[in-house]
This record gives structure tokens, sequence and C-alpha cells, in this order.
């Protein structure tokens, strides 16, 4: 680890002390100001969003909203672009040869947009104060749940000292979300997160920060941060306008400007605007989320190996991509895209052959005795729920799910519900046949989703080690629960590059065995924007994060 830090900083060190982060900037520039000088104009611009901010600016609290913005308000000790770990508020970093010390040297030219000094001190109050608010589940890595103490060995030197070596902290501090480091106005006296004041504050460090909300809370306005100290953006303010379902209209309209995600564009909107003269749309090279299909293995006859791998090769993958994605997707062939790091298998899912797949159920025995079209075994008929949030995403993809497998003799019932009634259902409750969802995204993937593997969601485990979803802790069905617990614990006590990367290997090769979890395409990004106000968007490494301090106007 030591060795690879070294290298990584000395490639990159002398360019990156004095750029920004959570941006596209890379060269150095004077601090910004909410206000442009006198005699020029300001330079805005709005951005419409599908719901409100309605929990508020605060990382590591379940505003899904937010979460696409956060890297405009805060930003880490490090960030993650274009394959390497980089510096942001600190400058460089050094990891003890036992694993167990992380010391950062911060940056001395930072202050929050609150006028407070960035610090160590100020690290150390937000780190030891978000360790309760970001818990102990596999969600955002282990970094909190291992940090023993963080010591201020100066004004702008912090060390990070953990319990047992873990390989990826680096990548948990490029999570802006939740470890963007607010300042201590963000708090209560007793540490607690003071969640009536990031209602309408973003006390952080990053390019912009939040000036006014209207009284329907649909419009939320955004100026320049007048303490950043990196590049200066173009965009001196910024309204994000609530447009629940007419945004096309309002983008043909000239009432928004750029329009961001498959979240909050759907495929075909995003076709039609991007051939709208003035409008211009723009694709991320990076894929970075997997649509799948989960089924539940402890629900016969999901049981059975055969029925679950005739269900994969049922279902035309490219078919998805092209025709319900419209070619904006890319079909997948592993749990995890090879773009991520470590995803690298060498055993991929089962290629679309509907014959094969019919082939494979008659030779378990399930056939159509009865000519209704749902073929049965021992009295068992093949039909089954496939239950997903009713939120639209989804619907088109269960639909040709549903057509598939009764050309394969499976009958599907749909049950679309509430997005927090299927957090409810599937991820408390464990209650689910078959589900259509998503991975959870870079960075928190593929991290997050190959420890969720872990085949147990019970967190009095003694270990200390369990799974936050039920879909993804059944991933590897062909192992035992025995050698999967041993696998996937092996992330927990292992710094070593070598180790992980086998480790990873080794599960995303037996999840495409298993089909439990079906991965059907990759989500890269797209965005749309006014090309005469507009001159050009860079995705960030994160793609559905808006960033604002990446679009260069004209």
């Amino acid at each position: 680890m030591k060795k690879f830090l070294s290298l990584l900083l000395t490639g990159v060190m002398s360019a990156m002390l004095l750029a920004g982060c959570g941006n596209t900037a890379n060269d150095p520039g004077s601090a910004s100001s909410s206000t442009p000088p006198a005699g020029e104009e300001e330079r805005s611009i709005t951005i419409a969003q599908s719901a409100n901010f309605s929990m508020g600016f605060a990382p590591g609290v379940q505003s899904y909203e937010a979460t696409y913005y956060m890297n405009n308000f805060y930003e880490g000790l490090v960030e993650y672009r274009d394959g390497e770990y980089l510096p942001c508020l600190a400058t460089d970093w050094v990891a003890s040869d036992d694993g167990l010390t992380y010391t950062f040297h911060l940056r001395d030219d930072v202050q929050f947009n609150d006028g407070i000094a960035f610090n160590a001190e100020a690290v150390k109050l937000y780190f030891d104060n978000m360790k309760s608010v970001i818990g102990t589940s596999a969600n955002y890595g282990q970094l909190d749940m291992l940090t023993t103490e963080i010591t201020v060995d100066d004004e702008y030197t912090v060390s990070f000292h953990l319990s047992r070596p873990y390989y990826n902290v680096l990548n948990d501090l490029s999570m802006v979300m939740p470890r963007g480091i607010l300042s201590a106005a963000a708090f209560n006296e007793d540490g607690s997160l003071n969640t009536e004041y990031l209602m309408t504050h973003t006390p952080g460090t990053g390019p912009y920060m939040f000036e006014s909300v209207n009284e329907t809370a649909t419009e939320y306005t955004f100026v320049k941060n007048p303490n950043y100290w990196g590049e200066e953006p173009d965009v001196d303010r910024f309204t994000v306008k609530v447009i629940p379902e007419s945004k096309v209209a309002a983008m043909r309209a000239g009432e928004v400007d750029f329009i961001m995600g498959s979240d909050t564009l759907d495929a075909n909107s995003y076709l039609e605007l991007s051939q709208v003269e003035g409008i211009t749309g723009v694709i991320s090279d990076f894929d970075f989320v997997t649509e799948f299909i989960a089924l539940n293995d402890e629900v016969a006859p999901l049981d059975d190996l055969n029925v679950r791998t005739a269900i994969q090769m049922a279902i035309d993958k490219e078919s998805i991509a092209q025709n319900i994605y419209s070619g904006l997707r890319a079909k997948a062939d592993s749990v995890m895209p090879a773009d991520m790091p470590y995803c690298t298998a060498t055993v991929p899912t089962p290629d679309y052959d509907m014959d094969g797949a019919i082939a494979l159920l008659e030779d378990s025995g399930w056939v159509d005795s009865n000519g209704d079209g749902i073929r049965e075994k021992d009295g068992t008929a093949l039909s089954f729920t496939i239950t997903y949030p009713s939120t639209g995403v989804y619907d088109n993809m269960v639909l040709f799910f549903q057509s598939s497998m009764a050309e394969l003799g499976i009958e599907i019932k749909t049950n679309p519900i509430d997005l927090m009634a299927f957090m409810q259902q599937v991820f408390m409750e464990d209650n689910y046949e078959m589900t259509a969802y998503m991975s959870y995204w870079f960075p928190y993937d593929p991290y997050t989703f190959v420890a969720n593997m872990y085949p147990s969601t019970d967190y009095t485990d003694p270990s200390g080690i369990y799974s936050t979803d039920p879909q993804v802790a059944k991933a590897l069905a062909i192992m035992s629960d025995e050698d999967a617990k041993k696998l996937i614990g092996g992330l927990y006590n292992t710094d070593d590059p070598v180790a992980v990367q086998k480790i990873y290997t080794t599960a995303l090769d037996s999840a495409n065995e298993s089909s439990v979890v079906i991965p059907l395409n990759y989500r890269n990004e797209y965005a749309v924007f006014n090309n005469e106000v507009i001159e050009s968007y860079t995705f960030n490494s994160i793609p559905n994060h808006v960033d604002v301090a990446a679009i260069h106007l004209k």
C-alpha cells in the first residue's frame, strides 16, 4: 500500500496541489465571489429536477435528490478521477507499514463558506461526530467502523488510526456523500447533526453554497462560495427547478437550461431533446450502475440452479439495451461493470438462448401439461411475483421480462410499489420472490455490492460483518454459507491489492454462475443542455452527480 501511494503521488502531486476537487477544474484560481464585479452580468442557469430537497443537505442522511448535488457544496480529503485517487482537501498522505495509520497533510488555504477555518481540528470534529450518523453498515465502507481514533498531529496534519488494515480507505474518503467535510456550524453542542440548520445551509468548502428556496419548495437557488479555494467556475448562480413530469416541455420552451441523468429523464426523452435545434445531448463513457433482476433462492423452486439459469438464459439483454434504452445502455455480462476497480471476472453470465433455456427446464421436469402456457412439476407451477419501485424507471424492463418469461413458460405477476414501501418489504423484511432494482453506483460500488454478498443480514453477528441488502446477500448461492462468509470476510482484514483482486474475481465469478442477481444492463449517464447558453459539460467520476463547476458557458 505504501509503495502504491508513493508511485501515485509522484505522478500527480505537483499538478494537483493547487487545483480544486469535486469538479473538472485543473488550474489554480483566486477565490470566487457570489456577486460578480460591478459592470459584469451575472451568469446563471436553471436546472430541472424531479423532486425537491425535502431532507436538506446533510451528508450521511438519505436525502436522495440532494445526493446528486452534494459535490457542489462539499469536498473530501481525496477524490477519485480517471482511475486514481488524487489530492483534494488533503495535499498528500502516507500509510504506515502495518496499514493501521493513515496520515493526511491538509491544505492550509481553505475556509468553509461560513468563514470557519478548515484545519485538522475541523477534520477531527467532523469525522468524530459523523461516526454515529454513518453507522457501521457496509453501505459506506468500513472506515468509520475501523477508525479507533483520529489524532490532530499539528494544525494541518491529521491521522486516522485503524483497528486492522483496510484496502478501501482512500475510496471511502472520496465519497462526498457521506464524507464531504462540514464546518462546526453543522453540529449541535452534543455533536449531533443540526438537521434543521442543514435544511437551508450547505456549510462546506465546495464551489457553491445554498442561497434561498421559494415558499413552495419548487425553486432552490445556489451561488458561488465566496471563500472557494479552487478555480472559479463559469456559472455564478444556478437554480434547481422542481418539475416532476414536464421536463421535456420545459426544456423546449427555454424554461430550463440543463437536465441531468437517467433518473430524471428517460431514454426516449433524451433522444427527443438531443435532436432539437438549440439543445445538445452528451453521454458519459463510464458504466457505473448495474440494473438487475434478483431471484430469491430461498423460495422454491428458485432454489433450483437450473430454474434460475434458465430464467437468465431467456432474457435477451441486448434487446433490452437497444429497444428499451435506445442503445444508451450496454448489455451486462457480469454483475459488476469491468470499468470499476477490481471488477475482473473470468466467468460471464450465460448468453441469451431461449431454446437452451426451454430445454434446461424440460430436462429438469418442468412441462406445460395442461396447455395453459405455464410449466409445472409435481403440482407446482412456475409462477412468481416481481416486486419493484413504482418510480417509472423499471416499468418497460419489467414488461419485457414478463413477456420473455411467458415465452419460456413462466408466469410473472407484477407488483410495483412506492419506493419506501419497496425498501421496507425487500430490504427490511426480506419478503419477495423476484425484484427489479439496481446497484448502488460508483464510488459505493463495487465495494458495497461485493461486501453485501456476505450471506447474512444479521447485524448482531459477533463478527460485526453483515449484509444490508437481502437481494445481494444471496448472490453466492452456489457456495456454502461458510465458504461465502470466509470469502467476503477476507475483505475485512487486508489492504493487499493482490488479495483483494482474488476475492473480487472469485465473488464475481460465483455470482455470475449462481443466477441469483441477474445483471441486465450497465448504465452510463446522459445530459441535455441549452447550447445557446452552455458551451459544454464534462461528466465527473460519478456520472449521475450534477457537477455545475464542469458546466462551461458561452
